[in-house]
């Protein structure tokens, strides 16, 4: 049984490296794009429905420096499936600083502290690059109470138009070990102090609250099944859609147990999703597409 989800409802996690060609990732099924082998994919995906995607960069040498080179990746491949699909794509892309950090932090770091303005300053030239080259929307995840406001504000500046939907209730999980091997962090399992306490739902959702005040049209919760009081509330409390990140480690412990022949793959994610509309979500996103869209023709 599949659950009912529309053509914009699901919204697919992307990579994208400077590689020639794609390799697999650490999540089940997902793969490290090339610019190329991004492209050909999300073509299968619009025979199939699909026409939504977060848009992560993995980079063999990350450097914020990366903002500003007309030939990074993300920047071409935002570019390329604009011109060739105009209106007909949504492209939300990722600023999180962690794919352009050695550290693979979230934020900048001076001397073991928090760099507050240089983050919110790295991360809107990320927003600034990503909307000039042509994304609907950007995603900050700085965990940081301004992060919307500042990137908001850049982008008026520019006189660039792209939404912001920022990972607003971001908490500090175990469940993203496969995603950080996938961008090649170095922090493994390690949890981030400044995100959210997974016991601390209420700063969590203040921090909604900001991001919506600042400028945001939609904000996401993450990860997904360990918050489901967290994602039932932001829908309630919300005055803007809300989407929640099925992450690495949740989908790939999913997929794991299948193998295993400890559950059928297609039934449990139809179980998880039915709960994520039961809360109040409008978008999914995730690597589990191939589970709620039909093959490609022919």
């Amino acid at each position: 049984m599949q659950p009912a989800l529309g053509q914009f409802d699901y919204i697919e996690c992307l990579f994208v490296s400077d590689a020639a060609e794609d390799r697999p990732s650490a999540i089940p099924g997902s793969r490290v794009h090339s610019v190329e082998s991004a492209l050909i994919h999300m073509a299968l995906r619009l025979e199939q429905g699909l026409s939504s995607w977060l848009v992560v960069a993995v980079n063999e040498a990350p450097s914020l420096a990366l903002a500003h080179s007309p030939q990074f990746c993300v920047v071409r491949l935002l570019r390329e499936a604009r011109r060739r699909w105009g209106e007909d794509v949504a492209l939300i892309a990722d600023v999180g600083l962690s794919p352009y950090q050695s550290s693979g932090q979230s934020v900048v770091l001076r001397d073991g502290r928090i760099a507050v303005e240089d983050s919110y300053a790295a991360a809107a030239e990320l927003a600034c690059c990503f909307a000039a080259a042509g994304a609907d929307a950007v995603a900050p995840c700085l965990s940081l109470p301004h992060q919307t406001g500042a990137i908001r504000q850049a982008l008026e500046r520019r006189g660039l138009r792209a939404a912001l939907i920022p990972y607003s209730t971001k908490f500090s999980s175990s469940l993203y070990g496969p995603y950080r091997q996938a961008i090649g962090s170095r922090l493994g399992l390690t949890r981030k102090s400044y995100q959210f306490d997974y016991d601390d739902a209420e700063t969590a959702l203040d921090q909604l609250e900001r991001d919506i005040a600042q400028g945001a049209v939609a904000t996401i919760v993450k990860p997904a099944l360990p918050y489901l009081d967290v994602l039932a509330e932001a829908c309630r409390r919300s005055t803007h859609p809300v989407a929640v990140y099925h992450v690495s480690g949740e989908y790939s412990m999913a997929v794991l147990a299948a193998q295993a022949g400890l559950l059928d793959l297609a039934d449990y994610l139809a179980e998880v999703h039915a709960a994520f509309r039961r809360c109040g979500a409008r978008w999914v996103i995730g690597y589990a597409a191939d589970a709620f869209l039909a093959p490609c023709p022919g």
